[in-house]
């Protein structure tokens, strides 16, 4: 069994607020690869986490085995799931309830003293009570099992398991932890903060469960209250996602077996420790081959991922951008893909920027029709005929179905700043010649993308990837090549030699 403890933290976010976006949970990829490859996967969860159950039917994934030591605490087994609705909750019987498309808000007497809050599939996550006194002032958690999992005081946080019994209590000043005398399954029946409870629970289970033969790979996460020093099972390793902080977890680690996704990373770590530790490198994401289908397109898509670039890079680019395809607006057009609320809106503002300062030089539109209109309109009647119509969309991606989507009639991706791991696959997996200011161990100069230092510098690589046919089928050969290399089988075989199976 290779047991995961992975860097998840509780998401109690209604959808009024929820910004939907990709979401690539902390060492699923890896779970999933050890899993098709004959492996049991176990994954222990070290946090409070109400909705772990609809996480993982998002994922669509479910371990072999799965621990969580907040269930043990609040003692959870094999509890079937159920509806719960705002009618099942006790209140006032002259209660007025107020249902906005996001939340219900609930009077009584005119006088307001509840709103209830909905996840994304209408399920109610929180019960916000307020009042004249601190009594009435409080929070209810819900479990996405259909129950009350916590109160939640200015003061206090209570437990409680399905029935309605509460099982332990934690005093939000002084972090102090008391169980429930009735439940006698711990060491104490206080202790001094969470973090020594939870260890306690880990500790146990680990003891009972972990096998000589089984691995446990822990994600260090500065954030995480799982001590490092206990987990000495000689099958550690210890995993480090880019994207948790772990420079504080990792300078308390005596030595062991380090996992990283990329090259450069580990090479950073060998210097900064060396012969500390055994850094091992496996790629986050595996290739699948899904060839795209640009070559059928008459208009040829340049894109440009702008997640990574700063805000000069970016007006930079897509004015540059809007210069080349000026000279063959009608066989070119520019897409600009973002993941965050910010890059996105700034990707915006600086398309207004430029289309307001293009004025009688370009059209700029979606190629929405009434935009096309309004750009005439813009231009002056008597100057719009003959300027270039310059297409550009920008997209916020919020979904790999949508990425997929979208690259899948891409001639060729720019990425600038610095690699994104999952789009860089995709790219390679869909077949797509790259062109990037950074080097990464995927995009091979003059082999399946270029390496430009500068967006001036961009219209070369652009004219061999859309104007030569040979340079792009090049491309396309390279990426293969990549493919096989990062291909599930590849991936499995670095996992089978750390974990000491290889054959």
């Amino acid at each position: 069994m290779e047991y995961f403890i992975p860097a998840w933290h509780e998401d109690n976010s209604d959808w009024a607020v929820a910004i939907p976006s990709i979401t690539i949970l902390d060492a699923t990829s890896h779970m999933r690869i050890l899993q098709n490859n004959g492996h049991q996967v176990g994954i222990i969860i070290s946090t409070y986490e109400p909705g772990l159950m609809t996480r993982l039917n998002q994922l669509s994934y479910y371990p072999d085995q799965l621990f969580s030591i907040y269930d043990y605490l609040q003692g959870i087994h094999n509890l079937e799931s159920r509806v719960v609705e705002i009618n099942d909750f006790a209140w006032p019987k002259n209660a007025i309830f107020d249902y906005t498309p996001f939340r219900t808000i609930i009077a009584d007497k005119d006088k307001f003293i509840a709103k209830v809050f909905y996840d994304f599939a209408g399920k109610v996550i929180r019960i916000e009570h307020h009042g004249d006194t601190p009594s009435e002032n409080y929070t209810l958690i819900m479990d996405s099992r259909g129950f009350i999992s916590s109160k939640n005081t200015d003061h206090e946080a209570i437990f409680y398991d399905p029935y309605g019994n509460w099982r332990f209590k934690q005093d939000r000043d002084t972090g102090m932890v008391t169980i429930n005398p009735n439940f006698n399954f711990y060491q104490k029946t206080t202790y001094s903060n969470i973090k020594d409870l939870i260890n306690e629970v880990l500790q146990q289970y680990l003891e009972k469960n972990l096998k000589n033969s089984d691995h446990l790979i822990v994600t260090l996460d500065n954030d995480s209250l799982v001590d490092l020093n206990q987990l000495n099972h000689s099958n550690a390793i210890f995993m480090i996602n880019p994207r948790q902080p772990y420079q504080e977890e990792l300078s308390n680690l005596n030595q062991g077996n380090l996992l990283v996704s990329k090259t450069d990373l580990a090479d950073k770590l060998e210097q900064q420790y060396p012969g500390k530790f055994s850094v091992n490198v496996i790629p986050a994401y595996n290739s699948e081959f899904r060839l795209g289908h640009s070559s059928r397109e008459r208009v040829q898509r340049i894109a440009f991922f702008a997640e990574n670039a700063n805000q000069a890079d970016i007006e930079k680019i897509i004015k540059h951008l809007c210069e080349y395809v000026s000279h063959d607006f009608k066989n070119k057009s520019i897409q600009v893909f973002t993941y965050s609320l910010d890059k996105d809106n700034w990707v915006n503002q600086v398309i207004a920027k430029i289309k307001k300062d293009s004025k009688g030089k370009w059209i700029i539109s979606s190629g929405d029709e009434k935009e096309k209109v309004e750009n005439i309109e813009i231009a002056g009647l008597g100057k719009a005929k003959g300027l270039p119509q310059i297409k550009i969309k920008e997209l916020r991606l919020t979904n790999i179905s949508q990425l997929l989507k979208a690259l899948d009639k891409t001639r060729v991706l720019i990425s600038w700043g610095s690699v994104n791991e999952l789009m860089q696959m995709v790219a390679v997996s869909i077949g797509i010649p790259q062109i990037q200011n950074f080097a990464s161990k995927t995009v091979i100069h003059q082999k399946n993308g270029y390496v430009c230092q500068t967006a001036e510098k961009i219209d070369t690589p652009l004219n061999d990837y859309l104007n030569n046919l040979t340079a792009w089928n090049n491309a396309i050969v390279y990426n293969v090549k990549m493919l096989n290399r990062y291909s599930e089988e590849n991936i499995m075989k670095r996992w089978e030699k750390l974990l000491g199976d290889a054959k």
